[in-house]
């Protein structure tokens, strides 16, 4: 039998300790010198030999890249340059770090924005300078009792060897006295990956049987979010938000609920709830802006693209799409006024452009793109010939990628040139690009969306004779036309924000029938109203409704 001897047990537990000390590989990722002298100090003190040192986050990383460590202790702020979290979400991006390795986040940052985006990616612990030797071994202590007890089970996780991770689970639960959350938790894990979900769920109810856990609520939810029990989980995850307001990955998961229960506006509130909370999770800025994006709430998609920009400037996640996208969102503000607002949306998406250009160099692909797209915003500005320009390089690029690639960049060029009313051309790439591959269901597409803008070009047409005549003051010819104009699809909130205006003043005439013209406005006011109440025009939309209102 055992010995249970609780000395001997701690005895025990001590000396594997120091014997992982001593076999320990440690990385020291601090820029203060003074600093790493001390942690270099108290991890001899421990009996560590094997020790490596790096001044920047960068360096950090090519250590991870070279060496498999067991201990990384690595301060939140490193000066410019790589910041503790995005080294920490880069090297389980780039898969540098093990699950038997112990990763523990020391900073001095105190505010809620610092200390959320710190635990976001799960340290296995968190250490408040100042501090002493005794603290950091305390909490070595624990992350490393953990792995020691545990290393074999976590092995198998990572390796992906789901059903060995089910049979050392049972064995540790099935050998333990108390109840082993560490090894359940893999057990849920593990149920999942295989896409056991009715065991994922039954294992996760039973956890919260015995304790309130965050995570046990969170594996709950996805258990039944993927088995497409969408109400229960989107109740489990509402009330996770509830309670612990600061588990922010429960946001994430509400927000797929909402999406896969076609309600992307209030997913697109979720994400910003938990933006606000935690604003500095890269990908959950992303996931933000991309559902923003589809929502047409272009505003929001605009910010939530720059922070990533910013945030992802030194991280794993640094992308050619982020600017792309970024200048994208602020198309929907270059429409030929020439207005302000306008004029600094123009600036801003050249110069984002031109950033893109230098952050990503001698990239033919980024460079395509940025041609077409600059080439579309200078021909909405008015500067037709500089677009023209700008286009056409584009197109004589396009003319020497391989097939592939062509494929790939197909339904942008062409949505491009539609959108730049370059019908012409739009055509005659089709008819090339039949040429050199067979694929008649893009042919098709493509097609449509040449079809798709003659008609947007038309209405819009349309349009701009409807204002010719009511500045001129023929303000009934002109609501015909207006009519004519939206009787299409697809129609800008620009050309209804018009007719409703014209309406509006129809109505305020005493010779004519006010009802008939209130009737008409709120058709056009019913097509406006998922007009998002930060876009651009929304005062506009605001000030017309108000009007509409005292009729």
């Amino acid at each position: 039998m055992p010995n249970t001897n609780p000395t001997q047990l701690a005895r025990e537990r001590q000396n594997a300790l120091f014997a992982r000390y001593k076999k320990a590989r440690v990385l020291i990722v601090e820029d203060s010198a003074e600093a790493r002298g001390l942690l270099r100090g108290y991890m001899r003190d421990l009996g560590v030999e094997k020790l490596d040192l790096a001044s920047s986050g960068q360096e950090g990383i090519e250590y991870m890249k070279s060496h498999r460590y067991d201990i990384v202790l690595c301060d939140y702020n490193l000066g410019k340059g790589k910041d503790g979290q995005q080294i920490l979400e880069e090297a389980r991006y780039g898969k540098f770090l093990s699950y038997n390795t112990v990763f523990m986040m020391i900073t001095a940052e105190t505010t809620l924005e610092m200390v959320m985006g710190a635990l976001e990616y799960q340290p296995d612990n968190y250490l408040s300078k100042p501090f002493t030797r005794n603290d950091l071994q305390s909490r070595l202590n624990r992350a490393l009792s953990t792995r020691i007890e545990y290393r074999a089970i976590e092995s198998t996780f990572e390796k992906q060897d789901y059903e060995a991770t089910l049979q050392l689970c049972d064995d540790k639960i099935a050998a333990s006295e108390g109840v082993q959350f560490r090894a359940l938790r893999l057990k849920g894990e593990s149920f999942l990956a295989l896409k056991r979900y009715s065991d994922a769920i039954s294992l996760f109810k039973q956890v919260l049987d015995e304790r309130d856990l965050a995570w046990a609520k969170i594996g709950l939810g996805r258990g039944l979010y993927l088995s497409d029990e969408l109400d229960q989980a989107a109740a489990i995850f509402s009330s996770l938000i509830e309670e612990q307001p600061n588990v922010v990955e429960s946001y994430d998961w509400l927000a797929k609920v909402q999406i896969k229960q076609q309600q992307p506006r209030i997913a697109q509130d979720t994400l910003e709830a938990a933006v606000n909370r935690s604003p500095r999770a890269v990908l959950r800025q992303l996931e933000l802006a991309r559902v923003a994006m589809r929502n047409r709430s272009y505003l929001v998609a605009e910010k939530a693209y720059r922070r990533v920009i910013v945030q992802a400037s030194e991280s794993c996640y640094h992308a050619p799409e982020h600017y792309l996208q970024y200048v994208r969102a602020l198309l929907v503000k270059i429409e030929g006024t020439n207005s302000h607002l306008e004029r600094d949306a123009f600036k801003e998406a050249q110069l984002f452009l031109s950033r893109l250009r230098k952050e990503f160099p001698n990239q033919v692909i980024v460079d395509f793109r940025a041609d077409l797209l600059e080439g579309l915003i200078c021909h909405r500005h008015g500067h037709h010939q500089a677009g023209r320009v700008l286009i056409e390089r584009a197109t004589h690029a396009l003319a020497g990628f391989a097939v592939g690639q062509t494929l790939a960049v197909a339904d942008e060029y062409i949505g491009t040139l539609t959108l730049a009313d370059y019908f012409e051309e739009a055509e005659a790439f089709i008819h090339e690009l039949q040429k050199i591959t067979n694929k008649p269901e893009l042919a098709n597409r493509l097609r449509q969306r040449i079809v798709d803008g003659k008609i947007r070009q038309a209405s819009e047409a349309l349009s701009t004779q409807a204002l010719n005549l009511y500045e001129r003051g023929h303000i009934l010819e002109a609501h015909d036309k207006f009519r004519e104009a939206l009787a299409t699809p697809g129609v800008s909130p620009n050309q209804l924000l018009h007719a409703c205006s014209v309406c509006l003043e129809l109505a305020e005439r005493e010779d004519l029938n006010r009802d008939q013209w209130r009737d008409q406005a709120s058709i056009y006011f019913d097509r406006l109203k998922e007009l998002d109440t930060r876009d651009h025009r929304y005062e506009i939309y605001s000030d017309l409704k108000q009007r509409f209102s005292s009729l």
